[in-house]
């Protein structure tokens, strides 16, 4: 009917239930098309309904919305579950970013193999009563409240509910310990749109099962053994990528076997957490700058920097050399999650790339004039993030596996990213991405691009839009000092760098 969402994804959970959880909360009716074959697919990246030819897709208020996460921000946003302020915000975004993680254990189960099932049981079962709970845990304690944040129903309430929800059917008394959050689920399932979306025949999809699994690989033409913490590929670019790295597997598989491209490393088991898990020195006030806890490269902290440095927000560092470092800051209860990237700013401990950054755009006025605007740039941002975790792994393949992976990010970069913002620039013919202004969504796009010439000096040669783009973002005059030598940007990731990430968070 004209006026609900509409939501394209599987009849199965995948990265479409988080979606379906937050709008019943909202008390938002939707409807659903699933999809059921690969003509499906190919019509809708045909028609350009996907951005970034990846489902997700929603369509809302008269706009094509992908990306999760820009989806679930905006609806979060929209139906008044984001928060009163900046600040309440970036605890949302923090919860929603550590609950994410978690999440992205269970999202890859369904496509293990049974023995594998049983392994990545135990993985989620000890990540979640480890590290997650009990951070939730401890935040219902100390302040005493019904809810997560602001003593007001959130989307982080909704999303923790979920993932309670999901690890109980891996353990169904996995909360024994837990009794704050016992009583947080008693409260979050009796609240009356929780509590009908949670009864049978509502839209709440079924644990997946093998229908769901084939039905996905059919669609999206796996070519994927998935094992149990990693994937292992088969054929030319095949991957051995940990399990949190697979967020996004269900939703941006599209069909080919050079979808992830080989990056083995000797990390644990958890690649994405563990290359932002992080240790400290002592912490303390430096005159009011910002303060970031990181290596001394790039990782996930290169787009903070990038950010505050477009911004003209001047910041102080401190490098994490030594596993000692790591392992102080985890015991004084400084890392929320166990993981760097960890910015001090505005009395907060911020973790969580993706909330350091939002709150950084949102302070500084990088973040759109309006929740459409804010949309179009959580849109832009999540596919430039998914380019960039590609670079992200780079320095961790192997030597022997390093021209095949140039040859990925090359491919990837040029026929699925790099054209949909030719496009938008073309089309609209203005300076910036979004609302002819200055925003997060530019400095990302123009990270992205310089780290993707260090691999492929020409990759712009068919672009002449963003070659245009590159020149005016590299002109204005916080990016321009950025970009000189001396500033805190920080080089191309080297072999000491990586052997420093090793040293650190390496089991």
């Amino acid at each position: 009917m004209a006026g609900k969402p509409k939501l394209y994804y599987f009849n199965g959970r995948g990265k479409m239930e988080s979606i379906r959880w937050l709008l019943a909360a909202a008390g938002v009716e939707f409807e659903e098309e699933f999809l059921e074959s690969r003509e499906q697919y190919e019509k809708l990246l045909q028609g350009g309904s996907l951005l970034f030819q990846q489902v997700p897709l929603v369509e809302i208020d008269g706009m094509k919305m992908v990306q999760t996460r820009a989806i679930l921000s905006y609806i979060a946003a929209k139906y008044n579950l984001y928060g009163k302020d900046l600040k309440e915000r970036a605890l949302i975004d923090m919860y929603v970013g550590g609950t994410d993680d978690l999440m992205g254990f269970i999202l890859m189960f369904p496509f293990l193999s049974a023995e594998d099932k049983e392994k990545q049981r135990a993985v989620i079962v000890e990540k979640a009563t480890s590290r997650y709970f009990p951070a939730y845990e401890k935040v219902l304690k100390d302040h005493g409240q019904d809810f997560l944040v602001g003593n007001n129903f959130s989307w982080a309430d909704v999303h923790l509910l979920e993932a309670i929800l999901m690890v109980e059917e891996k353990k169904s008394d996995v909360l024994s310990g837990f009794p704050q959050l016992q009583a947080f689920k008693a409260r979050i399932s009796s609240i009356p749109t929780i509590k009908k979306f949670l009864q049978p025949g509502s839209q709440r999809k079924p644990v997946p099962d093998d229908k769901y699994v084939e039905t996905v690989r059919r669609v999206l033409r796996m070519y994927y053994d998935i094992k149990a913490n990693y994937v292992q590929g088969h054929g030319k670019g095949g991957c051995s990528l940990r399990s949190s790295f697979l967020t996004h597997l269900p939703c941006y598989l599209s069909g080919s076997k050079e979808d992830f491209w080989k990056a083995e490393t000797s990390l644990g088991s958890n690649c994405k957490a563990e290359l932002r898990s992080g240790g400290n020195q002592e912490l303390r006030s430096m005159s009011g700058k910002p303060r970031l806890t990181y290596l001394n490269g790039r990782g996930r902290m290169e787009p903070v920097r990038w950010l505050l440095a477009a911004a003209g927000v001047e910041f102080e560092e401190v490098y994490l050399e030594t596993r000692q470092q790591y392992e102080k800051l985890i015991k004084d209860g400084v890392l929320m999650f166990q993981q760097v990237p960890l910015v001090e700013i505005d009395g907060m401990k911020m973790v969580q790339t993706r909330a350091i950054l939002s709150y950084i755009a949102g302070k500084y006025n990088l973040y759109g004039k309006d929740l459409k605007e804010r949309a179009l740039i959580d849109m832009y941002v999540e596919g430039i993030t998914d380019l960039m975790q590609m670079i992200l792994m780079f320095p961790f393949s192997p030597p022997e596996a390093k021209e095949k992976n140039i040859d990925s990010i090359k491919e990837r970069a040029t026929n699925r990213y790099f054209p949909v913002f030719e496009k938008v620039l073309k089309q609209h013919g203005q300076d910036f991405l979004v609302g002819n202004k200055f925003s997060w969504a530019d400095v990302q796009l123009i990270e992205a691009i310089l780290a993707v010439e260090e691999k492929i000096p020409a990759v712009l040669s068919g672009f002449p839009q963003l070659q245009a783009f590159k020149t005016r973002m590299s002109n204005m005059p916080t990016i321009k000092k950025f970009l000189q030598p001396g500033s805190p940007r920080k080089p191309p990731p080297d072999e000491v760098y990586v052997e420093t990430v090793l040293k650190i968070f390496k089991k």
